[in-house]
């Protein structure tokens, strides 16, 4: 049984360190913050006495049967008390913390490789250890303070994601760019004894944290595990604007298929070890050596989906698993976007479709999208930008009844703008062409097909 009450509205604590609060963007309807009368825009100030930082502060502190929670509405404070489950939330969802900025110079760092005119938020060099126990954002450790340390250890922040690149000091100082950059290993250390989970990362340059370099990593970290969990091998990621940066070697399809092979010997040393991979190549290798990716058991747990890692296979099987259960007929051609990347295999999984079911063949088309705004070496969904998917469209002369289906990673989270601020619309207009954006996961997209075109009768459906 939950219940709130209003304690007071006496005005103390305004001039306090902790005057200004954590702004509540929303109160979720019924919640216990919203039974006991709290509102957008009010500000919350403390519970039970702790002040709030941010939301960590917010979603640590609330881990209680009994709030007692100060908050301050116009120029007046008051306070309630409620009593819930401790694991329910309060329902108050506020802005997240100002992004603090990396102190690194990495020659790779797509900040740098970014066009002019892509929203503002990607010429952001983010590295906060709060993103990275939030959202998957990986940073370095090399702007953490001593309090830093102490709160995650403090709070359990778990798991972290840290790109290591390389574990020998001074290589590593040399790729990040930063004279000051500190040993990793004893931070990385410091942290495993703490009980904090790490998943690691290596943005891999060819010829210089590669071979000898990259086992010694592997080693390092491997060290550590279990509490380091998981190591990334991905890629260098190259755009087509580079100008005034330092050259760095391309990857081409012989190299890749090189470190497949190596990562992939790796792997079977974990596997003997301890049962698992513990180092994985990101899907990007297998797209530029052009071979055939493993099956998703290869992939442990998915430690690192949100990295690139296992994203194709998984695809592949919910895709599989989902539309095998449609049956019936489209009412009007689906042409499908997506980047140069995953083409081919979206392309193949069409044709499984199509083969299979009563979709007329032709009718669903696969639109590649080539990255003239980044470069042609990037290929992957999520950098698409307005102008490249509409001329890709223009060029591909589709039905004029032809539904584009955008897939929602190009989408900036809760918009329909797309990386270069163009949006949906433009694409529709540009296009002269209905378009709608789409779930990126294969199983979400089935489901959308089928609540989208009752004309797909689930096969389990039509045989009742």
């Amino acid at each position: 049984m939950e219940s709130a009450e209003s304690i007071d509205g006496t005005g103390e604590g305004l001039d306090s360190p902790e005057s200004r609060g954590l702004r509540v963007r929303e109160v979720l309807d019924g919640s216990p913050a919203w039974e006991a009368g709290l509102r957008p825009d009010d500000s919350v100030l403390n519970i039970n006495g702790n002040a709030l930082r941010d939301l960590i502060d917010l979603e640590f502190f609330q881990a209680e049967s009994l709030i007692r929670l100060r908050y301050r509405r116009g120029t007046e404070s008051r306070s309630l008390r409620i009593r819930k489950d401790p694991d329910h939330s309060l329902g108050i969802v506020v802005d997240p913390p100002p992004i603090r900025r990396c102190p690194n110079d990495c020659s790779f760092c797509f900040v740098d490789q970014m066009p002019s005119g892509a929203r503002k938020t990607l010429y952001i060099r983010d590295e906060d250890y709060r993103y990275s126990f939030l959202y998957g954002n990986f940073i370095t450790l090399t702007n953490l303070t001593e309090k830093d340390y102490l709160r995650i250890l403090e709070q359990r922040l778990s798991p972290l994601y840290i790109s290591v690149h390389a574990t020998d000091p001074a290589l590593r100082r040399v790729i990040l760019k930063n004279d000051r950059a500190p040993d990793v290993i004893p931070l990385l250390r410091r942290l495993c004894e703490g009980g904090i989970t790490l998943h690691t990362q290596i943005v891999l340059m060819p010829g210089v944290n590669d071979g000898e370099a990259l086992r010694r990593t592997w080693e390092d970290l491997s060290a550590l595990y279990p509490r380091v969990a998981s190591l990334a091998v991905v890629p260098v990621g190259l755009t087509a604007h580079r100008e005034g940066l330092p050259p760095i070697a391309p990857i081409d399809g012989a190299f890749a298929g090189r470190m497949i092979r190596e990562i992939v010997g790796l792997q079977k040393v974990g596997m003997e070890k301890w049962g698992d991979p513990f180092i994985y190549p990101s899907d990007e290798w297998y797209v530029i050596a052009q071979t055939p990716f493993p099956s998703l058991s290869r992939y442990g747990d998915l430690p690192q989906l949100g990295n690139g890692v296992g994203l194709v296979p998984l695809f592949r099987k919910q895709w599989k698993g989902g539309i095998r259960r449609l049956s019936g007929s489209l009412p009007r051609p689906l042409a499908l976007v997506t980047g140069m990347g995953f083409r081919s295999t979206l392309s193949e999984l069409v044709t499984l479709w199509e083969k299979g079911s009563e979709v007329r063949e032709g009718s669903v088309r696969v639109v590649g999208v080539e990255n003239f705004a980044m470069g042609e070496s990037v290929t992957v969904a999520g950098l698409l930008g307005a102008g490249d998917i509409s001329r890709a469209v223009k060029k591909a002369e589709l039905p004029s009844d032809a539904l584009l289906l955008v897939p929602d990673v190009v989408l900036r989270d809760g918009t329909e703008v797309l990386v270069d601020d163009g949006s949906i619309g433009d694409i529709a207009a540009e296009t002269d062409r209905e378009a709608v954006a789409v779930p990126s996961t294969a199983r979400e997209f089935c489901q959308w097909l089928g609540e989208t075109f009752p004309s797909l009768h689930s096969k389990r459906e039509k045989g009742r």
